[in-house]
């Protein structure tokens, strides 16, 4: 699964105002939940996209999710990889439904719109 050029860095989504909507939603989850989360973000820098299910899923064109589960609650956060071995984390939330809203996938699809349009790239 590893690479021979180097890890993957995460970074958090951030708007034009400095806003990381995704790190601040981590940051109102409790600490064990926290910690899962940094456990799947450790294999994502070691292993980039050979990292799959359960810890990760393909959701929908550049979007993924990084997957916890705790206290029977699930648990998301959105990301897509970008340029420079990057992964970039968008958007988190809390699962209620078996399939993720679409209204969730909106929110990541229009952060990875704006990012790529700032960093003029794809």
């Amino acid at each position: 699964m590893g690479s021979a050029t180097g890890p993957w860095e995460l970074v958090f989504y951030e708007t034009a105002e400095g806003n990381r909507p995704a790190e601040v939603w981590l940051r109102e989850q409790g600490p064990k939940v926290q910690a899962r989360f940094a456990r799947i973000f450790d294999l994502l820098e070691e292993h980039g996209t050979g990292v799959r299910e359960p810890y990760v899923a393909h959701l929908r064109g550049k979007i993924w999710e990084v997957r916890v589960e705790h206290a029977k609650v699930q648990r998301r956060v959105l990301y897509f990889a970008a340029p420079e071995r990057k992964f970039v984390l968008l958007h988190g939330f809390v699962k209620k439904t078996q399939r993720t809203p679409s209204r969730e996938i909106g929110v990541a699809e229009q952060r990875i719109q704006d990012y790529t349009a700032r960093l003029g790239r794809d």
